[in-house]
């Protein structure tokens, strides 16, 4: 099996030494002394223009590309008719998502997200203990980094994250607690937000938001995001009618995780799971061994079954874009899929 990486900046890099662990690997970027770099510790293939890595035929690709560029380069792949992880979000619009979702579809090309959040230890465990809670009433889901500290040795005005125009911001760049929140809750038919910029970190996005969304089950979750406090930190609470759970992480190198359970009718807590140092590449490595398997046996492999596909993927961007919205014009957005 061939896996071709598009884009060897700190997180393709990270998915190249992953995809080497499980097959064959190539790697291709504008600056092929970066691509060479992510190519050299795991003897990777370098090539040194997109239509060349193509030719080599790969049976999956990850485009691990600035958000502004992902529709091009996904289209680009479609006709390999192959699957494809497309790092997050899809793409930075709603009708750009599912304009590529339809396309992929229409070549026969099964079209994923990445969704590492969903196989980190806190999203996961809390997917599996939800059965325990009863129905759930409201969550609170939260991320929050300080901006200049996110890639060390960088400037964060450089980042795709700090400016509109590359699909940055805060909302789009922490989608994943939109994502997970969808994968626990189910799809959402609401959203009401408030998004500003509150620091005077030198971006034209916002800095700060917090999201209401409404799932079509009725559950309510509330989500708050920013790139402004001086630590890592993450987490959610979800309260049910039968107890309750809490997910807590915080730091990085090493991050600390804890998720407890709340027995209401015994009235004790239960630690489901602990980590003094989270290892950072488990979750990143979990859904690429994901990915392998629908390259590898078609999308239908159980191991590919907790992936980010398509029509959700699009359902996310779409709920992002919602948010924006109702933060522009200080109203609830109905989400239509």
């Amino acid at each position: 099996m061939k896996l071709l990486i598009v884009g060897a900046g700190s997180i393709g890099a990270r998915h190249v030494a992953n995809a080497a662990q499980l097959a064959e690997t190539a790697v291709v970027d504008l600056d092929a002394d970066r691509a060479a770099r992510a190519a050299a510790p795991v003897g990777a293939t370098v090539f040194d223009k997109l239509d060349e890595a193509l030719a080599w035929a790969p049976d999956g690709v990850v485009v691990a590309t600035p958000h502004d560029t992902h529709d091009a380069i996904a289209r680009r792949c479609l006709p390999l008719a192959r699957p494809i992880l497309v790092e997050k979000p899809l793409t930075p619009g709603a009708a750009e998502a599912a304009a590529l979702a339809a396309d992929a579809e229409t070549a026969g090309a099964p079209l994923f997200t990445v969704c590492n959040m969903r196989f980190h230890v806190g999203p996961s465990t809390l997917r599996r203990a939800l059965p325990s809670l009863g129905a759930v009433r409201f969550a609170r889901l939260h991320y929050g980094n300080y901006l200049p500290n996110m890639r060390p040795g960088a400037d964060y005005r450089a980042l795709y994250c700090a400016r509109r125009e590359t699909g940055g911001g805060v909302i789009r760049d922490a989608i994943h607690e939109i994502d997970y929140a969808c994968w626990l809750f189910g799809p959402v038919v609401q959203v009401a937000c408030v998004a500003d910029r509150l620091s005077d970190l030198d971006i034209d996005v916002e800095d700060y938001a917090c999201l209401i969304l409404t799932h079509v089950n009725g559950t309510r979750s509330e989500i708050e995001l920013d790139y402004l406090r001086p630590f890592k930190r993450r987490g959610c609470e979800i309260v049910g009618a039968d107890g309750a759970a809490l997910w807590e992480s915080e730091g990085k190198g090493p991050e600390k995780a804890s998720v407890r359970r709340y027995d209401a009718a015994a009235a004790r807590w239960e630690t489901l799971a602990s980590e003094e140092a989270v290892e950072p590449n488990a979750a990143y490595r979990a859904m690429l061994h994901g990915f392998a398997a629908a390259c590898r046996s078609g999308p239908g492999d159980p191991d590919a079954a907790d992936l980010l596909r398509a029509a959700d993927a699009v359902h996310v961007v779409q709920i992002a874009e919602c948010a924006l919205q109702a933060a522009r014009n200080r109203q609830t957005v109905d989400v239509v899929r």
